[in-house]
């Protein structure tokens, strides 16, 4: 079973997630694949591996570039004397936002690359300061853009037409997107279900075989993961942030905030004000 991984971006100024070291030192075979709208770059730095794409299983070791390209089902395996990588996942709205969408994109796979080799260093050193480092963001951001400058320009073509996902696939796929830009609303599995064409209980079943949530387990995620950001802003109170995030009631808000992070929401903000020094 192929399962949906679902991308928290904490901070909306850099809509990016990095791993600085990924990996294991231990053998181990191919595990679960998974997949994901977001493209996702990875820079080998120590060993050997084998990183599957949809049906490519390319051998990489040091030095290697490997490109997981949008909604490819993906996964790894170390092979003997370990394997170790950098990841960049570069959320799908950054790419929107400056004007080309990594769905309409092809990368090439696996390659060498001595640009973006560096460049990949250069985001794990600017990873690696204090978040209050002046400039810090603008950096990180430049890095990224030509990154992504040089994959287009040097390791893209356009996406071929008819990439052989299912029916069921590809809608559990519009499903998701309308639910994460929908999921301020009264959402209901009804509208999900009718918006991508599926009857209600076998679009309930196959979402959750697919994603691995429930339809009202992942619609909380997503809300929840909204009301951090609002939260982290300081902007709304605790029943404006529940109410602009889709939540009917702020008991309900506060119930299942705790649910998925373990805190009530005002808990959450007070700890996040600790940590940033306030807002």
């Amino acid at each position: 079973m192929s399962i949906y991984e679902t991308h928290i971006i904490k901070n909306p100024e850099l809509p990016f997630i990095f791993h600085p070291r990924l990996g294991s030192s231990r053998k181990h075979g191919l595990g679960q694949a998974n997949w994901h709208e977001n493209i996702e770059i990875l820079f080998v730095t120590e060993g050997h591996g084998i990183i599957t794409s949809d049906a490519d299983h390319m051998e990489v070791a040091s030095g290697d570039v490997v490109i997981i390209n949008a909604n490819r089902l993906h996964n790894f395996a170390t092979m003997e004397g370990g394997f170790f990588y950098r990841c960049l996942i570069v959320d799908r709205a950054f790419c929107l936002a400056n004007h080309f969408d990594t769905n309409d994109v092809e990368f090439e796979k696996h390659f060498r690359d001595g640009e973006i080799s560096l460049l990949i260093e250069r985001l794990a050193e600017e990873y690696a300061l204090p978040a209050d480092t002046p400039f810090r963001t603008q950096s990180i951001r430049a890095t990224v853009m030509e990154i992504l400058a040089i994959l287009g320009r040097a390791h893209s073509h356009p996406a071929p037409t008819g990439q052989g996902d299912s029916r069921l696939l590809a809608s559990i796929k519009q499903a998701i997107g309308y639910i994460r830009s929908e999921s301020h609303r009264d959402l209901s599995l009804d509208d999900v279900a009718e918006f991508v064409g599926l009857s209600k209980y076998y679009f309930a079943r196959e979402f959750h075989r697919v994603t691995g949530y429930t339809f009202v387990s992942y619609l909380n995620l997503i809300r929840c993961e909204n009301a951090k950001r609002h939260l982290s802003e300081g902007r709304l109170s605790v029943g404006e942030v529940g109410a602009a995030c889709g939540f009917a009631n702020r008991s309900y808000f506060s119930r299942t905030f705790r649910t998925y992070t373990g805190r009530l929401p005002g808990e959450w903000r007070q700890s996040h004000r600790s940590k940033d020094g306030g807002f």
